[in-house]
């Protein structure tokens, strides 16, 4: 698991590729675990082939198909064929259900044949890897199930240690996962020391009375599926350290691009910051999970559509975007704007408006046009084929974490520093020298020419300027942004 080193730390692209491989693998071994429960796998599959429809919804259903030897994403193939990929895979799964429940009714639950049919079927499931809301709701239902399980298997192992008085670690190592099994006891005797050897047969008796109770209990919850109980028991062990994997290679994620959130943060201040903090941070969760690492595209690439998504999304529904005080008067400016020249650039509507770019991106969704799309949604246009999906269009290699999140706020932030610290000459030359705030950077020459000065007293204008910054309160922030 990489490590963070501060809270500016960023992933390296082949850590990101890491951890989005581990996390579909962990997705994977969960239905794994899942195999166990029949009837949480016959609803999977079903809810799978509800969101796959009539219209075949690939990318509403499935993520990835195991096809001939690889794996295929939803839009790397036509949809037709990914959904006909899909359906055959569901119809497999179905079957080795049936065959479970014959066997079940049979009477033939623990033998060799129903053994082959479930790894069969484990196997089956390891081919396609679900849509993520539709594998987290099978998994909230298997830990709801489970959850009462796993409080009495530890409630088993605390009355033996307070009984015997020996560590819960050493009762977990002598139960070895046989939580049911009638030898516990024998095996407790043998490895109890000599406490147990000198019990008076009453304490005994009632040791052993304590210990076939609480394993009835877990034998009674745990028989409440199709699969033995000892099977249940392994495959929730199973399943809760793959999802404890999962999180933290999620939280890791998180971590690393919670300046990404900030960022669009700070762009809806006429907005509740905690709720729009709030839909930042799930749009940047979707994000992890639906990141494809095989495509090689920078992580945050797709993380800041998600963000911008989830944010507007929210406040619309929420009803709770309002408008400051003369933004009625912009949006008039913006719509004149936009009727004199409606295919108008996002910097022609700035120069023709007057108002900053953050307030014509969100002044475009207000009055109707920007409004969130969905990324798993299809479009069509001119060449376009029937599976190009919004992931085609947002991920672009060639663009960075910083270019796309700090040196957006760079202009707005050193305009309102550097205009209470500095005099307009040495404002000029600072911004002019150093190429900040969108200004092209300049030499000593080029801004002796333009202020009508010599050279050597623009580098003195440039040393006095710099000296100001350094020892204001904000010396270390500009030292940090400009090092950055």
């Amino acid at each position: 698991m990489p490590v963070l080193n501060g809270p500016k730390a960023l992933l390296t692209a082949a850590q990101e590729q890491s951890l989005g491989y581990r996390i579909i693998q962990g997705q994977l071994d969960l239905l794994g675990a899942l195999a166990v429960d029949t009837k949480i796998v016959e609803e999977l599959v079903d809810d799978i082939w509800g969101a796959l429809g009539e219209k075949d919804n690939v990318e509403k259903a499935v993520a990835l198909v195991f096809h001939q030897g690889e794996w295929l994403r939803a839009g790397s193939i036509p949809r037709d064929e990914f959904a006909a990929l899909a359906r055959l895979k569901l119809n497999s799964i179905r079957s080795l259900i049936s065959e479970l429940r014959a066997f079940s009714t049979e009477g033939l639950e623990e033998t060799l044949f129903t053994a082959a049919v479930r790894d069969d079927l484990r196997a089956r499931l390891g081919q396609i890897l679900p849509y993520d809301f539709i594998l987290n709701r099978a998994a909230d239902k298997f830990r709801v199930k489970c959850k009462g399980l796993s409080t009495q298997c530890r409630e088993l192992v605390k009355f033996i240690s307070d009984e015997v008085r020996i560590p819960r670690a050493q009762v977990e190592g002598i139960v070895c996962g046989n939580w049911t099994s009638p030898k516990l006891i024998p095996a407790l005797l043998m490895s109890g020391g000599y406490e147990l050897k000198l019990y008076p047969p009453a304490e005994l008796k009632r040791l052993r009375l304590g210990i076939t109770e609480r394993q009835g209990e877990i034998l009674r919850m745990a028989s409440s599926g199709e699969a033995p109980a000892g099977q249940l028991l392994a495959a929730w062990a199973v399943f809760a350290r793959f999802g404890r994997d999962i999180e933290a290679c999620v939280e890791t994620f998180v971590k690393a691009n919670m300046r990404l959130v900030e960022s669009y943060v700070n762009q809806y201040r006429f907005s509740d910051v905690e709720i729009v903090r709030s839909a930042a941070s799930m749009g940047l969760v979707r994000a992890v999970y639906r990141f494809a690492p095989e495509m090689g595209f920078k992580f945050s690439n797709i993380a800041v559509s998600w963000i911008r998504v989830s944010i507007l999304r929210d406040l619309n529904e929420q009803e709770m975007i309002r408008l400051p005080e003369g933004s009625h008067q912009s949006i008039q400016k913006l719509k004149a704007a936009l009727n004199d020249n409606p295919s108008a650039s996002h910097d022609a509507l700035v120069a023709a408006t007057g108002l900053s770019s953050n307030d014509i991106e969100n002044l475009m969704y207000l009055i109707g046009i920007g409004k969130p799309v969905s990324l798993d949604s299809s479009f069509q246009e001119d060449g376009a084929t029937e599976t190009d999906g919004m992931h085609e269009m947002i991920a672009d290699p060639n663009v960075t974490f910083e270019s796309q999140v700090i040196e957006d706020n760079t202009a707005s932030y050193l305009s309102e520093v550097l205009d209470g610290l500095l005099d307009a000459r040495e404002l000029l030359v600072v911004t002019h020298r150093f190429g900040l705030g969108g200004v092209d950077e300049k030499t000593l020459g080029d801004v002796a020419v333009m202020m009508g000065l010599s050279k050597e007293r623009v580098r003195q204008i440039q040393c006095q300027a710099l000296a100001k910054l350094r020892d204001s309160e904000f010396g270390d922030s500009l030292q940090e942004l400009w090092e950055e």
